[in-house]
């Protein structure tokens, strides 16, 4: 007792006082507000010292941009563009290779001069002149056919006065020209001038090419669906089409009437006077319209050339039906008049897959008929194999084609679907 009666005096002795106890929070409390204050100050700082840099560095920003703007009004004007090409202004260079053999029956009797032969051998050549026009040339070695001729029994029978210009240049070519042990000669079929840059929808050209009369005469012989040329064509127009100089002008109407193209231009008339003893230009007039309706293409043309003595008009229909790359339909159709005479061909060709297409042909012309059969089929884009036979009186001549591409690929015919 006497022991705890001491200890407890000391132990209150020990303890500080209650007031001591609130100045000790209160200095605690104050320290916490201190560090509180400080954090404060510190983010407020840092955000300035952002808005300081961003400041600093869109100053910097406009002073480079305004000594490149000086540098720019002062520097001479930059150079053009280089081409899109290396070679946009060097020719691309195309040849064509068409072998054919062909056996020709007669009466039942095999004809002389049946087997393979060279029809031509084309180089095409392109390429822009300038900005304002380009330019192509078609330079063929062709050999006639080793079977008789283009006639395939049809004689002379039509024989018009003008005489198919064309075909008279050529026999004069080759008499003068041709190895009489190979049959081939050397000749410039096209060489033309474009001019693409002309306002208001014109275009034109110049030079040597093949007329734009229907749509058969407008192809290559090797880029037709057929091997042989339709009857029509051959009588009116020659037997591998009308090439002839002068000059054309090309009309595209604005979007406002799409589709319409007309074509008008004066020729050298080499069609009706091939001798040039008479020395009168010849007229030609196309008007075509083109429409696309869904899967459907199809197109209508005139076509006129003539001089102030002969005339040949024709007429032209193209329905054409894709579904999509593999498949398609062609209807093609053409009449031809000199005002004595009439001719014509219908032609389908069906494409029941991508790289196959079977067509049939009539053609009439007077009292003369024709019909043609053929199966075309694409190992590439580069190579074509075709067997056809054709059709007429008592004879009948089976093709067998193959038709290959170097170089650059040119253009499709209208007959193929890619």
């Amino acid at each position: 007792m006497i022991w705890m009666s001491l200890a407890l005096p000391l132990a209150w002795a020990q303890q500080p006082p209650a007031s001591e106890l609130e100045a000790q929070e209160e200095q605690q409390q104050s320290s916490a507000d201190t560090d509180t204050d400080t954090d404060t100050r510190l983010a407020v700082l840092e955000a300035e010292v952002t808005e300081l840099q961003a400041a600093l560095e869109a100053q910097t920003q406009a002073a480079l941009l305004a000594e490149a703007e000086a540098l720019a009004n002062t520097a001479p004007p930059a150079p053009p563009p280089p081409p899109a090409s290396k070679n946009a202004f060097n020719p691309s260079i195309t040849a064509f290779g068409d072998m054919i053999g062909t056996l020709g029956l007669d009466d039942g009797e095999v004809m002389p001069g049946s087997g393979p032969w060279l029809r031509s051998l084309e180089l095409d050549l392109r390429a822009d002149v300038d900005p304002f026009a380009k330019a192509y040339a078609v330079i063929a070695l062709h050999q006639d056919p080793p079977y008789g001729s283009h006639d395939h029994g049809g004689g002379d029978e039509h024989d018009h006065d003008h005489d198919h210009g064309h075909d008279e240049e050529v026999e004069e070519a080759e008499e003068a020209e041709v190895d009489s042990h190979t049959g081939f000669i050397v000749v410039p079929e096209e060489v033309v001038l474009e001019f693409v840059a002309l306002p208001g929808g014109l275009s034109a050209q110049v030079g040597q090419f093949r007329q734009p009369f229907g749509v058969t005469n407008r192809s290559h012989p090797h880029d037709l669906p057929w091997t042989d040329t339709p009857l029509p064509i051959e009588e009116f127009l020659g037997h591998e089409g009308y090439t002839d100089a002068g000059g054309l002008l090309r009309w595209r109407p604005p979007n406002t009437v799409t589709g319409i193209t007309m074509q008008g231009g004066l020729l050298r008339g080499a069609l009706f006077d091939p001798d040039d003893e008479v020395a009168m230009p010849q007229w030609l007039g196309r008007l075509e319209w083109f429409h696309q309706a869904g899967t459907i293409d199809w197109g209508l043309g005139v076509s006129g050339t003539g001089d102030d003595a002969d005339l040949v008009g024709g007429a032209d229909l193209l329905l054409r039906w894709r579904q999509n790359s593999w498949r398609s339909v062609i209807l093609l159709g053409e009449l031809l008049t000199d005002g004595d005479e009439l001719g014509g061909y219908g032609a389908l060709q069906l494409q029941p897959t991508r790289p196959l297409f079977i067509g049939l042909r009539a053609d009439w012309m007077g009292d003369e008929h024709r019909l043609a059969a053929y199966v075309s089929t694409y190992t590439s884009e580069f190579l074509r194999i075709r067997a056809g036979a054709t059709r007429q009186d008592d004879m009948t001549l089976m093709h067998l084609q193959a038709t290959f591409v170097w170089g650059s690929h040119p253009v499709e015919p209208y007959w193929v679907n890619r």
